[in-house]
């Protein structure tokens, strides 16, 4: 368990040199595997490098023969896996060190702020204030003003005892991966797997969260060597579990009609509610597919959040791909510069860092009313952020190759603003009719959001490898209002 004096006056310079050294050990292992199979098992077998398969051009063939090959073999697999079991020591590590240098900031910027209302606290971590002076220990003003700095108090306390609890799980989660480790898993003598396991453990070092909210944040703590590592290991794994989304926290802009179902729906409103449905089916009929499923959606009123379809938003409108193509440029020379400082910072191992647009008005997108009716109509204007993950690699001249990685996300709130009026399947429908659906219980607006398919492109020169929208996601969908694939999230 860690104290609260151990937090404190904690300096984390030894844990740091143990990262280093750790990660280290991993490159030069990793090195070494490389020299026996190109330099031994490949000359001795004349096959490919990290192939057992026999070759064409054997220089040493026979019984003996075949027992070095297998050995050396086995000695190679054992150096990959100690390779990873030393990159999972590291992650283990590098955890560990963020969260106790997280829980170290909380714990003093707790102790300031007591101290700043005049409180002790003491080496234990007990807190005091000192006591009034006598003059006005019968002062009801003086005693109310020493209640309310107690009162205040108490949240620094508690902030106090939060940071020793995290800094005690991150300890324990430390100790667990590092006791996870076993040496007799990864040998591959015993063990046909030990490859694979020792991978195993270095994803499991880094304690990766199980909610894809939380993703984001934890992805950011790990180190930028150790997440090259992860990308190469389980890269379908991790953007799957969203490495590739941003750290920005979508909220909607405006309240839209107000409260829900806060009266009694009168004759006008079944009436506006019936045409509404009308529109639907008009709408699908003029091929305004998503704008007749959103709509449905509204009118159904559940008010749960609909997942749109990116990947067709950016096949269907150009002048949004080229949106996301100025984005991506804007960033590419700061990004580049980051990933490359990281690179350096590495010597030279493979790194790789998260990204995102900035969440301004100016990086947002609107649909043009007349050439995109159903997009315009569907969604308007929605927040639009680029995010992803920039990795640079050794290339084969020996100059850092950079490439990214990245998704396209957006928000929108189907809500629908007082003075306002929609064309709808070449009806114009007033925004306030729409409103009083909602007010009355017979629709209810809703959050909308989405994310292409993940996209790579070199950063070296902005070119794109598979451009934005050409993924596969809902690929086969038309998106129609009673299509089965419509689904809340």
């Amino acid at each position: 368990m860690v104290t609260f004096a151990q937090l404190r006056h904690a300096s984390f310079e030894s844990l740091d040199k143990a990262g280093d050294t750790w990660n280290g050990v991993a490159g030069h292992t990793e090195q070494i595997a490389g020299q026996v199979r190109s330099g031994v098992l490949q000359p001795l077998t004349g096959a490919a490098p990290g192939s057992l398969a026999p070759g064409v051009g054997r220089a040493w063939t026979g019984v003996a023969a075949d027992e070095a090959t297998r050995e050396i073999g086995l000695l190679a697999d054992e150096l990959t896996a100690f390779h990873y079991e030393a990159l999972a020591v590291t992650a283990a590590l590098r955890r560990a060190r963020s969260a106790f240098a997280q829980a170290q900031q909380n714990l003093l910027r707790a102790i300031g702020d007591a101290e700043a209302l005049g409180a002790t606290v003491a080496a234990d971590g007990t807190v005091t204030l000192p006591p009034l002076p006598p003059e006005d220990r019968n002062d009801p003003d003086a005693i109310a003003y020493q209640r309310r700095k107690w009162d205040e108090l108490q949240q620094y306390v508690e902030a106090m005892g939060k940071a020793v609890s995290a800094a005690t799980e991150a300890d324990t989660a430390a100790a667990a991966a590092l006791r996870a480790l076993d040496p007799a898993e990864v040998d591959p003598a015993t063990r046909p797997g030990a490859v694979d396991n020792a991978k195993a453990d270095v994803v499991g070092a880094v304690g990766m969260p199980k909610d894809r909210k939380d993703i984001p944040s934890w992805w950011a703590t790990v180190d930028p060597a150790v997440r090259a590592q992860l990308l190469e290991l389980a890269p379908g794994r991790l953007v799957e579990a969203g490495v590739l989304d941003p750290t920005y926290v979508w909220s909607p802009p405006n309240d839209g009609a107000g409260p829900f179902n806060v009266r009694e729906p009168g004759t006008g409103e079944y009436s506006f509610r019936a045409f509404a449905s009308l529109l639907v089916t008009g709408g699908h009929f003029k091929g305004d597919t998503d704008a007749a499923r959103h709509l449905q959606h509204f009118l159904d009123a559940t008010g749960e959040p609909l997942t749109v379809d990116v990947d067709r938003m950016l096949r269907d409108d150009p002048q949004f791909r080229s949106h996301v193509d100025a984005l991506l440029a804007e960033n590419d020379a700061t990004w580049r510069e980051t990933a490359l400082a990281a690179y350096r910072e590495a010597g030279g191992a493979p790194v790789a860092v998260p990204v995102e647009t900035p969440q301004i008005d100016s990086n947002n997108y609107t649909f043009p009313m007349g050439r995109q009716s159903n997009w315009f109509t569907a969604v308007g204007s929605q927040t639009c952020v680029v995010s992803g993950v920039v990795t640079v690699k050794p290339g084969p001249d020996g100059k850092p190759a950079v490439a990214m990685q990245y998704q396209v996300n957006v928000w929108d709130r189907y809500n629908w603003d007082k003075g306002k009026s929609t064309d709808i399947a070449g009806i114009n429908v007033s925004d306030t009719d729409m409103q009083g659906l909602h007010q009355t219980g017979l629709a209810q607006e809703y959050d909308l959001s989405g994310r292409s398919t993940p996209s790579t492109r070199h950063v070296d020169d902005g070119q794109p490898l598979v451009p934005a929208g050409t993924g596969e996601r809902y690929a086969d969908r038309e998106g129609g209002p009673t299509d089965a694939e419509r689904k809340t999230r």
